[in-house]
């Protein structure tokens, strides 16, 4: 192993915490950052899952550690990259010394094995330029070798046409008919020995498992090394929660044999054309994949796993889906009926009203309304119910509607100030222009409207139950590198931690929110799903006028969540976030796109402005800001439509419940004046 002085990794430490904002300044990676990442994965596997592994997966760790720097960066760059197949000539990298000498190695260890690519893969691949390259090339050497001596650059006699009249002409084909053309002429077999030379291509052998690293490391198919380059960067900095083995997904090998087994199906259904087009769906391939998903076991049954259990039912939606838009609607049934998760029932009245069996579609609906399993499988039942009365000639029920007041607002379309100087200046946004027309400053009266939409409940909702989010529940974390635990969005977060988020709940509903207050402080900056920091940003006291050095403290307890736990109290908030938990997927969009807070100040004198009304004599926080303490603040909720635009389901949900709750929230609809 060839050693190169400061430029050999370092031994591989534990992920940096960085528990504040993330710094501007950007970053620059070491120069193995990619290996440190990769070792760092491999050591978190064999910690968190070592008594689990098999021969394969310890036999990889072992190769890798023995092999030289130059091998290694090769392995996991060449992992990086999008294959399957790989050539010798499209490899450089300025921190691998012999790239020849790295594939030998690679070679030797039997984690990589030459092997010609597959003929449409590589014509897919290649470039029209190459195409045109290769194919000149191979008409001037068969001339050559035939002894053509009509002129230089002849095509072989038989095909009766010349190299330099074809070189013009091949310039004008598209990329599939100059694939036409080899075909056609007879050079496709030399076209492609062109392409791909013998020992000049290889693939990653079997043995080098790097994808088993990964989804024992993040438990997750959507994480993958990139989530380090975040990390690396900045970008992303997280809570330190546990990922200690206690708290684990997969305790028996038979649990992790079915996370490869459930992986694999994943992907075969994403990548091997079983996801697109009905019309492009290969039969007897997609009833090859039904068969194999019968064979899986019952995780929850044998295992009691629940994650492999969602994994299961996942892909039972997946294919059951497509079999629906196939039309085999008995079918579909069929691999419906194996799970309950929605939109499974949904899906069933479909197929049952599909097959004219109105009656029973009714029976799938009534329930979805009697013991809804999600708000959304509440909604969709609505509209089902009203559908099936109709065709089975019944009085269809009122269509519930929700309960809040609108207005109309004319505006004159202006420049957006947020414009990037020396760019093409962006008309207004009807958020934007509606905020700007509804805050008014009049006396002692101020109405200060901020464009938040879903961003503001969200984060306050986050910051409420964050030290809950996240605790150490078993399958919740799985690696440093989580926004969120695994189940943040399954019916089982709630339940798993019942006990904390009630108790919770009530010290809300008593009054106290002081924990929000002290979890902004504590984790500004630590990436978090539901909170949205850059939102704390955008209103300042400066921007009322309230110009002191204490505002300008970026310690502070920000304008805008000052207002808001002043507007809303802790027993209105309590309300708020136990229908969130119902389904906190669903609950986490669909708000209002303003809201507008009223401030009076009762104490304050007549004549002092508005801009004021904030500021009063020696009365601050104690981090410096100035105190809402004598001021009374009261808040309504207005969602903005521009013209054309429609309320979303959710947005009716939320408009009506502020309202049923006690506070204002309205729609305004916005026109453009000529």
């Amino acid at each position: 192993m060839t050693q190169r002085e400061n430029e050999k990794p370092v031994a591989v430490k534990k992920p940096v915490r960085i528990s504040g904002a993330a710094s501007s300044t950007a970053k620059v990676l070491p120069i193995y950052y990619y290996l440190s990442n990769f070792q760092l994965m491999l050591e978190g596997v064999a910690s968190r899952y070592g008594d689990l592994l098999d021969e394969v997966e310890l036999g990889f760790i072992d190769t890798f550690s023995a092999l030289s720097c130059d091998a290694q960066c090769l392995l996991v760059r060449l992992i990086s990259r999008k294959g399957p197949w790989f050539c010798e000539a499209q490899l450089s990298y300025s921190e691998i010394e012999t790239i020849p000498g790295a594939i030998s190695e690679l070679g030797e260890q039997s984690l990589i094995c030459y092997e010609q690519p597959e003929m449409t893969w590589l014509l897919h691949k290649s470039t029209k330029a190459e195409l045109i390259q290769a194919l000149v090339e191979i008409s001037q050497a068969l001339v050559e070798t035939r002894g053509a001596t009509a002129r230089e650059g002849a095509l072989p006699n038989e095909t009766g046409f010349h190299a330099d009249q074809r070189q013009v002409d091949i310039k004008r084909l598209k990329k599939s008919e100059l694939i036409q053309y080899a075909q056609e002429t007879g050079l496709l077999a030399h076209l492609l020995r062109r392409l791909a030379p013998a020992q000049h291509w290889f693939c990653l052998s079997p043995q080098a498992v790097y994808r088993r690293f990964e989804l024992l490391y993040f438990e997750r198919m959507s994480q993958s090394l990139s989530q380090f380059i975040l990390a690396d960067l900045g970008i992303h900095n997280f809570e330190a929660y546990s990922t200690s083995i206690a708290s684990r997904s997969f305790n028996t090998r038979a649990e992790i044999e079915g996370l490869y087994s459930l992986s694999t199906l994943y992907r075969e259904f994403e990548e091997g054309g079983l996801s697109g087009k009905p019309s492009d769906i290969s039969i007897e391939k997609f009833d090859l994949f039904c068969q194999r998903l019968t064979e899986l076991p019952d995780f929850t049954k044998e295992a009691g796993n629940e994650k492999l259990n969602r994994m299961t039912q996942g892909l039972w939606l997946m294919a059951a889906r497509q079999l629906e838009r196939l039309g085999h609607f008995e079918c579909a049934l069929a691999l419906y009926g194996n799970t309950k998760r929605p939109p499974s029932r949904e899906r069933q009245a479909r197929c049952l009203n599909k097959l004219g069996r109105d009656d029973e579609a009714l029976e799938f609906v009534e329930l979805m309304l009697a013991s809804p399993m999600e708000e959304s499988e509440r909604l969709v039942a609505r509209r089902l119910q009203k559908s099936l009365h109709r065709s089975l000639g019944r009085a269809a029920p009122k269509p519930w509607q929700g309960e809040f007041d609108t207005f109309k607002l004319e505006c004159q379309r202006t420049v957006n100030d947020e414009s990037i100087e020396g760019e093409e200046l962006n008309a207004e946004r009807v958020e934007q222009c509606a905020a700007r027309h509804l805050s008014t400053a009049q006396g002692n009266k101020l109405r200060l409207c901020v464009e938040v939409e879903n961003r503001l409940f969200c984060s306050m909702f986050g910051l409420a139950f964050w030290d809950i989010i996240f605790s150490d529940v078993g399958g919740a974390f799985a690696n440093p590198y989580q926004s969120r635990p695994s189940d943040m969005y399954q019916s089982e977060f709630y339940p798993r931690r019942k006990q904390a988020i009630d108790k919770r709940l009530a010290a809300l509903a008593s009054g106290d929110t002081q924990m929000i207050m002290e979890h902004f402080h504590q984790k500004r900056g630590i990436t978090n799903d539901w909170v949205h920091w850059p939102l704390f940003e955008e209103l300042s006291f400066d921007d009322l006028g309230l110009e002191s050095a204490q505002s300008r403290d970026k310690d502070q307890t920000p304008l805008l969540l000052q207002l808001a736990l002043t507007a809303f109290s802790g027993a209105f908030l309590a309300k708020l976030f136990r229908q969130m938990l119902f389904d906190l997927r669903y609950y986490r969009a669909g708000f209002p796109d303003l809201i507008c807070f009223h401030l009076t100040a009762e104490h304050l004198a007549i004549e002092r402005p508005a801009t004021e009304l904030l500021a009063t004599e020696n009365q601050a926080t104690d981090d410096g800001a100035p105190s809402l303490a004598h001021n009374r603040v009261t808040a309504e909720l207005i969602e903005v439509k521009g013209p054309g635009d429609a309320l979303r389901d959710n947005q009716t949900i939320w408009l009506d419940w502020f309202n049923r709750n006690g506070v204002k929230a309205s729609v305004c609809y916005l026109s453009w004046l000529d």
